[in-house]
């Protein structure tokens, strides 16, 4: 085991027995920061360790150790304390045979919320992920690259400038490279939506690459690509960070659809008319109760609530 590879085993130990102190997290920053040898070797002593927690679990040993990422339902299973002494030691011991062994990181990071919930998770380059309602993304880290899977919904990235370490999110057939920017990215039927706040992301599609820079929204699917450069639009859609569905001028089959990806109780309008009406409010982003009693009062026309579902446009039989 090189001197590198023992002082990030020595970090992922100390960060797996609880949160580092003011100076110790400082002092991790600078080993971190020295370059690509010090990265690379964290990654494989995490993805180390998370071996040796499957393995742990896998025979009923010893409890799990928590890695330094808070997150939800995660792979790395968080909450749980490693239990120290021993157990480091013997840990340490099988690092000697485990880094060898691994010297490509092989570990997945997976990320999801449910309905209705949103989440921030920092990565280990220091980039930020938010994930809005019912999304997964499955992130891998190597020295050279950093790869995010998203599978479903939508996420929000704020990534780490490494122009050395592209950072790409591959939605289906898209895929979205990045440096150091901020943008969204959301599946969407057969393509993905992808939403620039800050910088410039290329988009790419079956070999053919489009760029979109800051206030522009791209729908890319079936090898075309519209592009919108519309900043106020791009905020209004990013709105769920905030907790809120902001409607300007959305017709109503829009509006329905947003309520419906964040609740249980679904909206359904039964007039093709009637759905393609427009209109502008702010509502929060558990509240399709008090858009139909608004879409009610507006437009005069009858709404039903059930416990599972809002009829706009007539009453159910």
């Amino acid at each position: 085991m090189s001197r590198i590879d023992e002082q990030a085993l020595d970090w992922v130990v100390r960060q797996a027995s609880g949160p580092l102190n003011e100076e110790l997290q400082q002092a991790f920053n600078d080993w971190y920061d020295r370059g690509t040898r010090e990265q690379g070797a964290y990654l494989r002593a995490q993805a180390l360790w998370q071996r040796l927690d499957q393995a742990a679990m896998d025979t009923d040993l010893t409890p799990p150790m928590v890695l330094p990422v808070a997150v939800k339902r995660s792979g790395w299973r968080p909450d749980r304390r490693l239990v120290m002494g021993g157990a480091i030691a013997a840990c340490a011991a099988a690092a000697f045979v485990g880094l060898r062994a691994f010297q490509t990181p092989v570990a997945t990071l997976v990320l999801e919320t449910g309905l209705g919930e949103i989440s921030n998770h920092p990565l280990e380059d220091r980039s930020l992920v938010s994930l809005n309602s019912d999304s997964r993304i499955e992130v891998r880290m190597t020295p050279e690259r950093r790869q995010v899977t998203l599978v479903k919904g939508e996420a929000l990235f704020q990534v780490a400038k490494n122009p050395q370490r592209p950072f790409v999110v591959t939605a289906g057939s898209v895929s979205v490279r990045a440096v150091g920017t901020a943008f969204s990215v959301r599946l969407r039927g057969e393509g993905a939506e992808v939403l620039v706040t800050e910088g410039v992301v290329e988009v790419t599609e079956n070999g053919t690459s489009t760029r979109l820079r800051a206030g522009e929204a791209g729908h890319i699917a079936q090898n075309a690509v519209s592009v919108r450069s519309d900043p106020s639009e791009v905020s209004r859609k990013l709105a769920w960070r905030e907790g809120r569905i902001v409607l300007a001028n959305q017709s109503l089959a829009e509006a329905a659809e947003e309520f419906n990806r964040y609740n249980r109780t679904k909206i359904y309008i039964a007039d093709p008319a009637l759905s393609r009406r427009k209109l502008v409010g702010q509502y929060g982003l558990s509240q399709p109760e008090k858009f139909a009693e608004n879409v009610h009062e507006l437009m005069g026309v009858p709404v039903s609530v059930s416990a599972d579902r809002i009829d706009i446009g007539r009453r159910p039989d």
